[in-house]
Order: structure tokens, then C-alpha cells, then sequence
């Protein structure tokens, strides 16, 4: 299975690359923040249709061109791999609870550090 967010994103940092523009310029034209744009091509945040319509129009490119799956394209989902590499159900069910483990640990990391920030003084008015 692809990732069309991993898709999207590295067609789009292309094209910043092959254009010579960098990531604030994009952020501009789209009227977000240099940092929305920094997880639309990481992958943390989803790219709407109507984002992806406005960065073909910023590339002068079509949406199709952003969206296009590379023929050299592989998959780097670790979780993926697993699971197209396992033989039988009980197996592909170990990688399932494996991935659902890995996803409670990093949530309650998330947790622990907001937490503690909250936790800190805050100084600023």
C-alpha cells in the first residue's frame, strides 16, 4: 500500500528543490506558517485538496504532476514492510499489536512531555 502523504510531500520538496524556492516562500503563497509547512512535508500533517490545488498553481504545475507515484518508488513504512514479508495471519495479527504498542508508547510520550511543560512557570504575558 502507499503512503500518498510520503507521495505528495517528497513530489512537493522536488519541486521546491527543482524551482530554487524554499519552504517560507510556499508557506506564504498558502497563507500558513512556515512550520505547517514544515509538517505537511514531513508527513505529521495532511495536505487538503484545495492546499494541494494552490501549490500546483505555485509550482505551475498540475495537481496530477503533485500526486504522482514514482516508478522507482518504495515503500519505507517499516510496518508495511512487515506485513507484506509475513506469511500468515497470526504472524501479520503479531505486526498489528506490535504497531498498535509502538503507537500507545509514543502517544504517552506526547502526554508525558506536554505535561511537563505545562508543568513550568509560565513568564510570558
Amino acid at each position: 500500500m502507499v503512503d500518498m502523504n510520503a507521495v505528495i510531500a517528497n513530489n512537493i520538496s522536488m519541486f521546491l528543490e527543482k524551482q530554487n524556492k524554499k519552504q517560507v516562500e510556499l508557506a506564504e503563497y498558502l497563507e500558513v506558517s512556515r512550520q505547517t509547512v514544515n509538517k505537511m512535508l514531513s508527513g505529521i500533517r495532511s495536505i487538503s485538496a484545495g492546499e494541494l490545488r494552490k501549490m500546483a498553481d505555485f509550482f505551475d504545475t498540475s495537481m496530477e504532476e503533485l500526486t504522482t507515484i514514482p516508478q522507482n518508488y518504495e515503500e519505507t513504512d517499516v510496518f508495511r514492510v512487515f506485513m507484506g514479508k509475513a506469511g500468515t495471519e497470526e504472524a501479520q495479527q503479531t505486526i498489528r499489536d506490535i504497531d498498535k504498542l509502538i503507537e500507545l508508547i509514543l502517544f504517552h510520550e506526547k502526554v508525558r512531555k506536554n505535561g511537563v511543560s505545562m508543568g513550568k512557570e509560565w513568564t510570558e504575558f
